[in-house]
């Protein structure tokens, strides 16, 4: 559909040009890899919830939960049995959450739970 009138419209600035436009730059210090379908106990003083993860990096997570969690509060990730992982959350939105562990993970405790999510269990 013609609107009369806008054949000339854009969407910069007069005398600007789209390559004076701001660049979007990653704020993610890591790669992602996408691992839905994985679930992780998650733990918040004295509440355990299960949080169903989007994606992960060696550096943080992303995934929706019904636990109640707050903006700068610190959560506890079961990534490996029995052993719970700090992770400060860093954004919510509805339902899901964006967090940095407080550690690095190592390499092969991610690609554990890559392959984990990969697997058809």
């Amino acid at each position: 559909m013609k609107l009369p009138g806008l054949s000339g419209f854009s969407w910069t600035a007069p005398g600007e040009s789209p390559q004076d436009a701001p660049q979007l730059r990653e704020r993610r210090r890591a790669p992602r890899a996408d691992c839905a379908g994985l679930k992780l106990v998650a733990r918040q003083r004295r509440q355990l919830g299960i949080i169903h993860l989007r994606n992960l990096s060696s550096d943080g997570a992303c995934g929706i939960t019904d636990l109640p969690v707050a903006v700068d509060s610190i959560i506890f990730l079961e990534l490996k049995k029995s052993h719970f992982y700090a992770a400060h959350v860093k954004w919510t939105r509805n339902l899901t959450i964006g967090l940095e562990l407080a550690r690095s993970m190592l390499p092969t405790t991610l690609e554990e739970l890559v392959g984990q999510a990969a697997s058809p269990n």
